[in-house]
């Protein structure tokens, strides 16, 4: 939700809403909290629009930032002129709408907030670049649209990879379903989105001879074949791996399973449906610290119907312990969540290089403290979402350096977006048919 000097209002434009959702992001609030709000307030002919229009001017933010930059001598302190100015320059620049309704339309937004006196900057900017729009359009699509201390990092970390690594980033992600194996198997369900004429494809997923459904064209979650009867669900090719990765080892019967830092709930879903045909579970607990969000998985799980399948609890991994330890411990870690900027493009607003180093921190009391709670023996996979080397790689060698009786365990990914590290695979959103950017590391707790 939003505040109510920003609110959204039905009255208002469909741009001056855009506007005000860039605001309230601007001031801190995440896309997902907002654009529920916007898209509620809009008619269903124009949701497709500004849902674009949004999504757009965010994930080119940076570089369009950049070109507003190079045509001011001082930035404008109502950071709503900025958003305006921002989205219309992506409008300008990305989307069909003729030059004059672009320059127009934007202008009758920032009236309608009461800004004026942002009309005139905004107009001469607008049509500096609608002039020499060839030269703009060709300067803006060079490098990445990131904030500069994030392209440092990744420059340093990806140097390899760096620059289609920036480009794909600015794209919007592709959409994987993982087929529910209780109700139907991955090339049944493909024959029900050929009879339903939902282009897919299937492709590897990167680990033993495993495959994934890739949709190949814009399809409603809501209306693929079976959806709410539990036989699908959306999961990104790279998450897909944990479950997997999983049944690569000898586990024990009767296995004991913690799921930390749980929610939404995917790969808790996952393990769940891989449960019994693959793994001979006797418990799961599934655990976060933040309620609401274990409202969601409730939720999946119960479309799944794998609701009485975990004891999940709202707790904190920094100091929860158990009586009786865990055979595998998989724990998707808080991070700064860089690879899943093309999905949640605020990311590269919100995100801070103080907010990554306290995760770091954070990342690092849940290890030693999990720790604790795993059997001599057992197994720990490590999982996060994100593309920097200090919150992946750097961390699980700092652990290891620090903890005597954990070794790391072997396994093996096989695409080429799947890269392999001192310790662990680091995944790269290189490609349009690629996950997005996730880390994995295994590690087994031994007798010293």
């Amino acid at each position: 939700m939003i505040g109510n000097d920003m609110k959204i209002n039905p009255q208002l434009p469909i741009r001056a809403n855009v506007i005000l959702t860039l605001e309230n992001i601007k001031q801190g609030h995440s896309l997902s909290s907002l654009l529920d709000d916007l898209l509620t307030a809009l008619k269903d002919s124009q949701k497709g629009f500004a849902h674009q229009l949004l999504l757009g001017t965010l994930r080119h933010w940076h570089a369009i930032s950049r070109i507003g930059e190079s045509l001011i001598k001082q930035s404008p302190t109502d950071i709503g002129i900025t958003c305006a100015l921002n989205m219309g320059l992506y409008e300008l620049l990305y989307m069909n709408t003729p030059d004059y309704a672009v320059i127009n339309e934007t202008l009758n937004a920032v009236k309608s907030l009461n800004k004026n006196y942002g009309v005139g900057f905004i107009n001469a900017i607008l049509r500096k670049v609608a002039d020499k729009k060839a030269k703009f359009t060709k300067k803006i699509q060079k490098n990445h649209s990131l904030p500069n201390w994030l392209a440092k990092e990744l420059k340093q970390d990806w140097g390899d990879y760096y620059e289609n690594l920036g480009q794909n980033l600015r794209k919007s992600a592709p959409i994987f379903l993982r087929v529910n194996g209780k109700f139907s198997t991955l090339d049944k369900y493909a024959d029900l989105l050929n009879s339903a004429n939902i282009a897919h494809q299937i492709l590897p997923l990167g680990v033993a001879d495993e495959r994934v459904i890739k949709l190949t064209a814009s399809q409603k979650v809501q209306s693929l074949p079976h959806f709410q009867d539990g036989f699908v669900s959306v999961q990104d090719r790279h998450a897909q791996l944990c479950g997997h990765i999983l049944k690569t080892l000898d586990l024990p019967k009767n296995l004991r399973l913690l799921d930390a830092c749980t929610a939404p709930g995917g790969k808790l879903a996952q393990l769940l449906e891989l449960s019994n045909d693959v793994f001979h579970v006797e418990h799961i607990t599934a655990l976060d610290n933040d309620e609401k969000r274990l409202n969601r998985v409730h939720d999946n799980l119960t479309r799944l119907a794998l609701a009485d399948g975990a004891k999940v609890i709202c707790a904190d991994a920094t100091n929860y312990r158990t009586d009786v330890s865990f055979d595998v411990i998989v724990l998707d870690a808080p991070c700064s969540a860089t690879g899943v900027i093309r999905r949640h493009p605020d990311i590269a607003l919100l995100r801070t290089e103080q907010d990554v180093i306290q995760t770091v921190a954070l990342q690092a009391d849940i290890l030693q403290n999990l720790w604790q709670n795993l059997m001599v023996g057992g197994y720990l996979l490590y999982i996060t979402c994100s593309l920097l080397k200090i919150e992946n790689e750097k961390q699980i060698l700092n652990f290891l350096a620090n903890t005597p009786n954990a070794k790391t365990v072997d396994f093996g990914l096989n695409l080429p977006s799947q890269i392999k590290q001192t310790v662990g695979y680091q995944c790269l959103p290189l490609s349009d048919d690629d996950g997005d950017g996730f880390y994995y590391a295994l590690l087994q707790k031994v007798d010293r």
